[in-house]
């Protein structure tokens, strides 16, 4: 990944491609991740990992304020409802 993907937003959607790949299956995509990742903070600084994380926040959010609009549904019920489906997916060892 060149330097024209150190800009949050790029670096954000190459993440959520990876992801996309990854959910088409189990495979060692998880370690690409990381090695993107690592390799932006070897350029930017460990800094850098929070402006990905704002980006990749406002990411999702676009995509489900869309898909909230799309069907009719409040973008709030929604994020609910992941809350939900995420809180009840956790480990009971936590």
């Amino acid at each position: 990944m060149g330097p024209m993907y150190d800009d949050p937003r790029l670096a954000a959607l190459t993440l959520l491609r990876i992801a996309a790949e990854e959910s088409e299956g189990p495979s060692e995509l998880t370690g690409r991740m990381h090695a993107v990742l690592d390799d932006l903070v070897k350029r930017n600084g460990a800094g850098y990992l929070a402006e990905l994380a704002i980006a990749l926040a406002r990411t999702g959010f676009i995509a489900l304020d869309e898909h909230a609009r799309a069907t009719g549904n409040s973008t709030a019920e929604i994020l609910d409802a992941v809350e939900i489906d995420t809180i009840e997916g956790l480990d009971d060892g936590f």
